[in-house]
């Protein structure tokens, strides 16, 4: 038979479940503005029922909050991460495609290709005007001719900055897919630690999860979580998490691969400059795949832009 305090113990286990609820709750509010983070439930389930030997056979003794979970779709994620590579392709192609503009422009301010082309044609029309004999007229000629020059060389040496800083661009990201790669693996071990002990890393998940926001504006990203078990098929507790970019994996739970740049010589085309970067897997010296069709983000951008991809236009 309970005891005289049971209705009372029954009143403090609601009191207790309650408080974690109202606590989860007050952590959502405060960290309306915090970047990456995600909504907080707790989730509140039914204490064992107490057996008594009477007609009515047990009753209930109260309530408990067994998990506080996060409100997160896996499903709105991998929409996010693709939709923020293309993001990540189209805007940085727009920055470097408006610097080309740039070069290019022919306006009342800054003379272009078409009003110092303009004043060579002219220059020549006169010569044949019969005004060949007129050396004021010659040198006028020679003079645009030489404005003409100069401006073919400016621009190339403009093109050829520009291909240069796609080039060191791609250095950088490359060095950003390190960063983020090591990272992601030690949250994983963190995040694992924590929960085999029967833990909660919530807060630990989001930053992950920001990470990968991170990481999908550069390349495309595909991700997995999956228990982890043994030959047989066990569950040993636990979870890995798998990362993959371009096709390719990056981070298995807390191993994760680097990509290394290296400089060289050869040049896709005669006009490129010298020093371009090619980007291998460390581990294996392969190629990584920056160009592949299912390749997209800002690195994709960099190498189209830096290398150029005019048979798309063939196709």
């Amino acid at each position: 038979m309970p005891s005289q305090f049971f209705g009372l113990n029954v009143g403090m286990s609601a009191l207790n479940a309650f408080q974690a609820a109202i606590t989860t709750t007050a952590n959502n509010i405060s960290n309306v503005q915090t970047e990456g983070y995600s909504r907080q439930t707790t989730k509140l389930q039914a204490t064992q029922a107490l057996r008594v030997y009477a007609t009515y056979g047990s009753t209930g003794t109260g309530v408990e909050a067994t998990e506080v979970k996060q409100e997160r779709d896996l499903y709105y994620d991998a929409k996010y991460w693709e939709n923020q590579s293309s993001v990540g392709y189209f805007e940085q192609k727009l920055y470097y495609l408006n610097q080309v503009e740039n070069i290019f422009t022919d306006d009342g301010v800054q003379e272009g290709f078409s009003t110092i082309f303009n004043r060579v044609f002219n220059a020549l029309d006169s010569l044949n005007g019969g005004n060949a004999s007129d050396e004021s007229v010659r040198n006028q000629f020679i003079h645009n001719a030489q404005s003409l020059c100069t401006y073919f060389n400016s621009v190339s040496g403009a093109l050829t900055e520009l291909q240069k800083d796609c080039n060191e661009e791609i250095l950088n990201a490359t060095k950003q897919i390190n960063i983020i790669s090591e990272k992601i693996s030690l949250l994983n071990k963190e995040i694992n630690r924590l929960e085999l002990n029967g833990g909660y890393a919530n807060e630990l998940r989001d930053e992950r999860a920001l990470l990968v926001d991170e990481l999908s504006a550069v390349v495309s990203v595909e991700t997995k979580e999956y228990e982890v078990a043994n030959s047989y098929g066990e569950n040993l507790g636990g979870t890995s998490y798998l990362v993959m970019i371009n096709g390719q994996i990056l981070v298995d739970g807390g191993e994760y691969r680097t990509l290394q740049w290296e400089s060289s010589d050869y040049k896709r085309h005669q006009t490129d400059a010298e020093g371009m970067y090619s980007i291998v897997w460390a581990d294996t010296g392969t190629d990584f795949a920056a160009t592949s069709e299912s390749a997209s983000g800002s690195l994709k951008a960099l190498f189209d832009l830096r290398d150029g991809n005019n048979t798309e236009s063939l196709k």
